[in-house]
């Protein structure tokens, strides 16, 4: 088991295996809510996250438990039958990794993305960064109507050369 830096020792009440067993159970926590995630369970994200979190993903930047809401918001109203994944999960002290799949219907076309997610947990157990990393041009770009065919030619290009 990985040591717990020394600074949550000496400001925690916890012993570094406790503070690991509780990050793991609130990590299994968060990742059941993100399995389980529909538009109406978006007012328990402050159950998971801190007010102040930072979340990124290919196309957004945002700091603010409300900003990351907007963004899950706008992933339901504009795919349906969505479902999230988590295939495989490691971790190192408060940092988490989990690699996820997610589907669903977009523009009437099925959807799929496959991604990780790095995690860090504040000691009070909350998620207070969430970064998702994900190919964007594979996996959305390459699926629009005028950019995507110029965007697979080009692909093809490169892997040939």
């Amino acid at each position: 088991m990985p040591a717990m830096p020394a600074l949550c020792v000496v400001f925690s009440n916890h012993s570094p295996v406790d503070l690991e067993m509780r990050f793991n159970s609130d990590f299994d926590a968060y990742c059941n809510y993100l399995e389980n995630l529909t538009l109406r369970d978006l007012s328990r994200l402050g159950d998971f996250v801190e007010k102040d979190v930072q979340f990124s993903d290919p196309f957004h930047d945002v700091r603010g438990i409300n900003e990351m809401a907007v963004i899950f918001s706008k992933l339901f109203s504009t795919t349906s039958n969505i479902t999230f994944s988590v295939m495989e999960r490691s971790n190192r002290e408060s940092i988490y990794f989990f690699r996820w799949k997610l589907t669903g219907t977009l523009r009437n076309q099925p959807w799929i993305v496959e991604g990780v997610t790095l995690l860090q947990m504040s000691e009070n157990g909350k998620v207070i960064s969430h970064r998702e990393f994900w190919d964007a041009a594979s996996q959305f770009y390459e699926r629009l109507p005028v950019i995507g065919p110029l965007l697979r030619i080009l692909r093809r290009r490169i892997a040939t050369t």
